[in-house]
């Protein structure tokens, strides 16, 4: 399809969680049980013509397992949507942030996020915010089975040079560009460049579309896990869409 023709995934316009086109997002813990990204009290409302979702506080948390820790409340697509083997595909949203008693200038603190997921490959592309900051996560999960200490990895971007400014609460335009041919992987802030990956060390499959709420600390060797301090944050979500140029 053209730019022209881009394909609506979910507006949000009715304030809530379609549960045809969004499940919470769980994985399975090797022991029988599976671990599910869900808190127990997140909070939603309709906001800004989009979907809100609050926890406050954070609450979910994991001792041993990174990726079980960092997601607290996990959204993901009930399809996967392909990636052109030619052009390139766009994945978009308008996102907006705010984080309490927490640190807004550590994007690890907390923040909302619009997930681009492969979980073929484990491949990840994100755009995050604090409502004081904005990142970008390009990394390759760690999945038993698929990737290894070696291949798996994890990159936090800030641009600092960007031009992009935010406040909490304010809604920015978020694009995920994926070049499958030439393994490349664009981010991209109310159009602007915020950060390009060349060299994808996997080829793509299909895409799952998320969004949430997350932290992204180190677990302690010692202590476990030091993700959850009382600290809490809402995202709010509209106008997911995709297509290829």
């Amino acid at each position: 399809m053209l730019k022209t023709e881009a394909a609506p995934y979910d507006d949000m316009s009715n304030g809530q969680v379609d549960p045809s086109k969004w499940k919470i997002l769980s994985f399975p813990m090797g022991n029988g049980e599976t671990w599910a990204w869900e808190e127990p009290k997140a909070r939603f409302e309709a906001k800004n013509g989009g979907l809100s979702v609050t926890v406050d506080p954070f609450t979910r948390k994991h001792d041993h397992v990174h990726m079980f820790d960092d997601p607290k409340q996990l959204y993901g697509s009930t399809r996967t949507l392909p990636v052109s083997r030619n052009g390139e595909t766009v994945f978009e949203v308008e996102m907006g942030a705010e984080t309490y008693r927490g640190n807004a200038d550590d994007l690890r603190d907390g923040f909302a996020g619009f997930n681009v997921m492969d979980f073929s490959t484990g491949m990840i592309f994100d755009l995050i915010s604090t409502g004081q900051k904005i990142g970008a996560i390009y990394e390759r999960l760690l999945i038993p089975g698929l990737t290894d200490e070696k291949t798996a990895f994890t990159y936090l971007i800030e641009s600092p040079f960007s031009g992009v400014r935010t406040e909490p609460g304010k809604m920015h335009h978020y694009s995920v560009r994926l070049n499958a041919a030439k393994r490349r992987a664009e981010w991209h802030v109310d159009g602007r460049p915020f950060f390009k990956a060349e060299g994808i060390p996997v080829e793509l499959g299909e895409i799952t579309l998320g969004f949430g709420l997350f932290t992204l600390k180190p677990i302690d060797p010692a202590r476990g896990s030091v993700s959850t301090h009382g600290q809490g944050a809402t995202g709010i979500w509209k106008n997911f869409q995709y297509f290829v140029v």
